[in-house]
């Protein structure tokens, strides 16, 4: 009697767990970061290599105006073998809407090696979404980010509620 009790509490749980996950609300958040102010820190062998540091910032603003500005680096983490000269980076990015309210981006991205730290256009590019402060405390999701033709980026933010 105590095996199948201690069967069905199991069973009751993980099926409880199951549902708890599948309820979970998306929040999405879109905006557009205007073209990026970049800088470039070369560390180890001289040009672009393992190792070396871009800044970059932009101002985010939706169809209402400008709601923010956005900050971030990105190191040159690795270079693919392809041949076709691709680099992937490892980035940390911070969208600061005010008022102590971001929400924090992490995770790696590619660029090609002709471009330094910008994305190929039009190629979306998702990265993790590890915390944040204020209205976004203990945030957690995805952020797409898409660079235009322009050189400007659109960015869609799903948070899991």
């Amino acid at each position: 009697m105590k095996k199948i009790f201690l069967s069905l509490l199991v069973l009751i749980t993980i099926i409880g767990c199951n549902k708890q996950e599948k309820n979970n609300k998306i929040t999405t958040i879109k905006f557009h970061a205007s073209f990026p102010e970049i800088s470039i820190v070369d560390i180890g062998k001289e040009g672009l290599s393992h190792g070396d540091f871009h800044c970059f910032n932009g101002i985010l603003s939706d169809d209402k105006g400008i709601i923010g500005k956005l900050f971030g680096c990105r190191t040159t983490a690795d270079f693919s073998d392809s041949g076709e000269g691709f680099q992937q980076g490892l980035n940390h990015m911070v969208f600061d809407f005010g008022d102590n309210n971001t929400i924090i981006i992490g995770g790696s991205s590619e660029s090609p090696s002709s471009t330094g730290a910008e994305f190929v256009k039009l190629k979306p590019q998702v990265r993790g979404v590890i915390g944040g402060t204020g209205q976004y405390i203990g945030a957690r999701g995805q952020l797409t980010s898409t660079r235009n033709d322009d050189g400007t980026y659109d960015h869609q933010v799903e948070l899991i509620d």
